[in-house]
């Protein structure tokens, strides 16, 4: 009898350690909020928004200014900011439509606008980087999501990969009177 209980345990055993090495043991893959990104293009006809901030160097908050171009399927607009807060000084609004947006969208998709460099070259944020310098932000939002935010620099550190120059100078001319607008304003 008590080789018969034995041979039971010993088969009893095998069988569950079969179960457990063909068992498929893989952890459950954890749920993310991430948010979904489709090419640029893919939003022309959405309320979603492209924007680029340049941020000037360093200085007092009385004297800190950035100016923000902020471009959409309905609108495009340039905000002179002051300060650190994000306080908008001077605004100016153009209107626009789908199918210029999505002109627009797939230029800036081909300089590289989603472009994150594949070794960053310093942190997500960009505050208190190139204090000397300028910082440019290059955001896409959705409603009040950010989907994608990117950073260059006249210093050449950040997380922005493609080409700086060529999206500045895409964005810049959205704004009609641009350098009109902006001629008062010390990066």
């Amino acid at each position: 009898m008590r080789y018969l209980l034995a041979f039971i345990l010993f088969i009893f055993l095998i069988i569950v350690g079969l179960i457990f090495i063909f068992s498929d043991h893989k952890k459950p893959t954890p749920v993310t909020n991430k948010p979904v990104v489709l090419p640029l293009q893919e939003y022309a006809t959405s309320d979603a928004t492209v924007s680029m901030t340049i941020d000037g160097h360093i200085n007092g908050e009385d004297a800190h200014r950035a100016i923000r171009i902020t471009v959409g399927r309905d609108s495009r607009t340039l905000d002179i900011i002051q300060g650190y807060s994000g306080r908008v000084a001077e605004t100016h609004t153009y209107s626009n439509t789908s199918d210029a947006y999505d002109v627009f969208l797939r230029s800036i998709k081909n300089s590289g606008f989603m472009v994150k460099l594949k070794k960053p070259t310093a942190p997500d944020d960009s505050r208190g980087y190139c204090p000397d310098g300028q910082r440019t932000t290059l955001v896409l939002e959705k409603e009040t999501e950010t989907l994608s935010s990117l950073w260059a620099s006249s210093c050449g550190i950040g997380t922005f990969g493609g080409n700086i120059d060529l999206v500045n100078g895409l964005f810049r001319d959205q704004i009609t009177d641009y350098d009109t607008l902006t001629s008062q304003v010390e990066l």
